[in-house]
């Protein structure tokens, strides 16, 4: 990191403040060593229990990408879960990201259910995050990802949710002056889709 950000802090040795948050807030719960199996193991003891009467332990947001697909092996294969996989279909799906779908499903023997999002609606409203210029235009997609994930385990009382995430490259501090939203919110949407979308938002 450089002084892009303004308020960058280094010490006497050169090291950013990003650095030393990395390595005293961020590093330790991520490598857990041998303890994060007795984590894992408990975990699944956990969700087996609460769903023991249920078709599926879990619900996993399945994107196609590295990290979920990663989630949904532990999950099956390490954790002994019986997971339903959740796909959210915004439009924007890659051959590659569906062909990786398939041959997850296949090879772990997993049940998936897709929902389709409303491409006009989705269109109009990365349009309208697009003219605002806000730096983050990843918002349209992941709050139709997460919204439609625990709208449907919510309806199907899945009380477990699984998603994967990477710390490495996702998981950033972004200085406040970059102009980046630090949440998904209602709010912010209505206000942007207001201003420049063109249609009603129905889904």
């Amino acid at each position: 990191m450089d002084t892009t950000d303004p308020n960058i802090i280094f010490d006497d040795k050169g090291k950013c403040d990003y650095c030393t948050n990395y390595e005293n807030n961020i590093f330790p719960a991520w490598s857990k060593g041998s303890s994060s199996g007795c984590f894992l193991s408990e975990m699944a003891n956990k969700i087996k229990t609460d769903a023991k009467n249920s078709d599926f332990d879990c619900i996993i947001g399945l994107s196609g990408g590295l990290d979920s697909s990663y989630a949904a092996y532990i999950a099956k294969e390490k954790m002994g879960l019986r997971p339903l996989l959740f796909h959210v279909d915004a439009g924007w799906n890659t051959d590659q990201a569906v062909g990786n779908i398939e041959k997850l499903i296949e090879g772990l023997g997993l049940d998936l259910y897709t929902e389709v999002v409303n491409w006009e609606e989705m269109k109009d409203l990365q349009l309208s995050f697009l003219k605002s210029g806000i730096p983050d235009q990843d918002l349209v997609q992941d709050a139709s990802f997460f919204s439609a994930l625990y709208k449907f385990a919510r309806q199907h009382r899945i009380k477990h949710v699984i998603t994967g995430s990477n710390y490495s490259t996702e998981c950033c501090r972004e200085p406040e002056e970059w102009g980046g939203y630090l949440g998904i919110d209602t709010l912010l949407f209505n206000d942007i889709h207001k201003k420049f979308g063109t249609r009603q938002l129905k889904s």
